[in-house]
């Protein structure tokens, strides 16, 4: 029978319990205040824009009950089928699945307590415990319905199972499942799934074991992975009868991030490719198809845009390599990369994020601090070579893929437990004679590469503007809030006057405002702001060098000011022209077919056959949309 003092806990433990929950509540309401700020002044906090309002609106359709869907996996899954269950136990407001994403990131912060404690002792642990508490892309986070607030607290357990399991241990089919789980919400970890499978082989080697115990172990993570992916495996061949063991976005991302039209493989959008998330994976097929001259599935696009990658390395290896340094560069540097968020710009509507929090140069560059440190010092024993190489293996899917703030995130996971020895070290425990050597050779390497600038102030200006510009596109959804969107578009095309983007902005503002106008009775004052908007319009479609995506844009808001005019021949050759870069769009599928019809002299004529075939290809594509409907009542008129 065990003693009391074996069974009990001691009041020491039983204080840290205590510390431990106050620190977990205080992390939760960090964020909790974060999202309250948000959702009372963000203005696009109850309307998500770009991946978020793909996901949500995935999310609802799985709420709703369609929980298998009908298309191979474009984007990895595991999150809408997060919100979707979310929104079915606490309804389908936003503010739930916030308050909820919250809680997610308080057990990050405990998990990253357990692997530093884990590593380096309590101290070490309290200290990373509180750099993530206040790091603000964590504070942020939550509020964003994005993947990492669920990707983080998987992969974080993940990390502190891998460096605490025995070899002989069975969590390794846990390890194994919490891999394949990770794989469903980052690509990143489906690459990084293989390297893990040998890690009980590593492990055995290092700790001396026989090779057995790692083949063991290895056949464990191996079932637990296949318990996770084989079902999404067979599920994307039933619907699609595709070979895609997660999604068939595979080839796009590493393209996206690997092209000499991206030096910094930063997160952006191509020529043939419109940012909206449900028409990504048909762009990047059609223009694929364009380039060979021949159909392809999902699967077999994405093998042609890897094979771009792979051929253009083959052809020019230096800019490749340049390419890959500046990601190297981004990931580690004191810029949080923007791509759907920038937080210095979400700041402006959260009180809490512009108070002085630091950030990633001096978190993250003390956590590298520390990590030189302990290379220095050959202290990476145990478990902390493990956590380390975790970290070098990350950060290098980040660098062969697509680099921004939210794909950096789960860094800090492996990361922020060397922070936390650093600077337990630095306090408690290094010599002054340690601190004037290793320690300052640690410190200048760590913060020598956090702190340098990688972009230039311009290229930092125009990512805010990208934020601006959004914010417009979003405003003019809302009749309402035109003014203020007009007042961002002048301010816009003033700092940069040649982004064709920012015209067509100004030019649809222009056009909206003219409406008003004429209909508020001021023809001539109507009329002109029309004028300007179509003069604009005209000088971006002539000029040859604008992206066909961008043309394409000029064509579509062109094709619907001619209709408001009712000049619905010119509006047709409009449409037309808008759809030779987007032939499946719902919305110009439906706005040309209107376009004919109502040219019509009668329902057999010419106009009137060629609107019923488009309307024919409209309802074959998008039978449930709201286009689909709206041209069903056009025909039954």
């Amino acid at each position: 029978m065990s003693s009391p003092s074996q069974t009990s806990p001691t009041p020491k433990s039983t204080l840290q319990g205590l510390a431990l929950m106050l620190l977990f509540l205080v992390a939760v309401g960090l964020r909790w205040t974060v999202v309250e700020q948000y959702e009372a002044n963000h203005p696009q906090a109850q309307t998500p824009v770009i991946d978020e309002a793909s996901y949500v609106e995935w999310g609802t359709r799985i709420a709703a009950g369609d929980w298998i869907g009908d298309e191979v996996f474009f984007q990895e899954p595991l999150y809408p089928y997060f919100i979707g269950v979310t929104f079915r136990l606490l309804g389908e407001g936003l503010h739930g699945l916030r308050m909820l994403q919250c809680v997610l990131g308080g057990v990050t912060m405990l998990l990253i307590w357990s692997i530093t404690r884990e590593l380096f002792g309590r101290g070490a642990a309290w200290l990373a415990a509180l750099g993530f508490s206040v790091y603000p892309p964590a504070l942020l986070l939550p509020c964003l319905l994005l993947k990492p607030n669920l990707f983080l607290p998987i992969f974080g357990l993940f990390v502190l199972w891998l460096v605490r399991t025995p070899m002989q241990g069975k969590r390794w089919l846990a390890i194994g499942a919490l891999g394949g789980l990770g794989a469903l919400l980052r690509g990143n970890m489906l690459i990084l799934l293989p390297c893990f499978f040998l890690w009980p082989f590593l492990r055995a080697r290092v700790e001396g074991l026989a090779l057995r115990e790692g083949a063991r172990a290895a056949a464990l993570f191996l079932a637990g992975a296949a318990l996770v992916l084989l079902p999404v495996f067979v599920r994307n061949w039933a619907v699609g009868g595709q070979f895609a063991l997660t999604t068939s976005g595979a080839g796009t991302n590493v393209y996206g991030g690997n092209n000499g039209e991206n030096p910094y493989g930063v997160a952006t959008e191509f020529p043939w490719v419109r940012g909206i998330p449900r028409y990504e994976a048909g762009d990047w097929r059609r223009e694929a198809e364009r380039r060979l001259g021949r159909d392809l599935n999902g699967s077999e696009s994405s093998s042609y845009w890897l094979g771009q990658v792979v051929e253009s390395m083959k052809q020019n290896p230096g800019l490749h390599i340049s390419i890959l340094w500046n990601k190297l560069r981004l990931a580690l540097n004191h810029y949080e990369v923007p791509d759907n968020h920038h937080i210095e710009w979400d700041a402006r509507y959260v009180p809490l994020l512009r108070l002085p929090w630091p950030g990633f140069g001096l978190l993250g560059g003390l956590g590298l601090a520390g990590l030189v440190l302990a290379c220095l010092r050959k202290d990476l024993l145990g478990g902390r070579w493990q956590v380390a190489l975790v970290f070098v293996l990350y950060l290098g899917t980040i660098v062969v893929t697509v680099m921004s703030m939210r794909a950096r995130l789960p860094l800090v996971v492996p990361l922020f437990p060397f922070f936390g020895y650093f600077l337990w070290q630095w306090f408690a425990r290094a010599s002054k004679a340690g601190r004037s050597t290793d320690f300052a050779i640690a410190l200048l390497l760590g913060l020598a590469m956090a702190f340098p600038p990688v972009f230039s102030p311009d290229a930092e200006r125009w990512d805010l503007a990208e934020r601006d510009y959004n914010l417009a596109v979003s405003l003019l959804e809302n009749a309402g809030e035109l003014q203020q969107a007009a007042e961002l578009a002048e301010q816009l095309t003033s700092s940069f006057p040649n982004s064709a983007r920012l015209q067509i902005l100004r030019a649809d503002t222009r056009w909206r405002q003219g409406r008003i106008d004429r209909e508020a009775g001021r023809e001539s004052e109507g009329q002109a702001q029309i004028q300007l908007a179509l003069e604009t319009l005209k000088q971006i479609t002539a000029d040859s060098g604008v992206s066909p995506r961008e043309r394409s844009r000029a064509y579509r808001l062109g094709g619907y000011i001619q209709a408001d005019l009712g000049r619905w021949e010119v509006a047709e050759r409009f449409f037309r022209s808008a759809r030779e870069f987007a032939p499946e769009d719902e919305e110009l599928l439906f706005a040309q077919g209107q376009a004919l019809w109502l040219q019509a002299q009668g329902p057999q004529d010419a106009f009137a056959k060629q609107a019923r075939e488009l309307f024919e290809e409209l309802t074959r594509l998008a039978p449930e949309s709201p286009e689909a409907r709206q041209a069903a009542e056009l025909l039954g008129e």
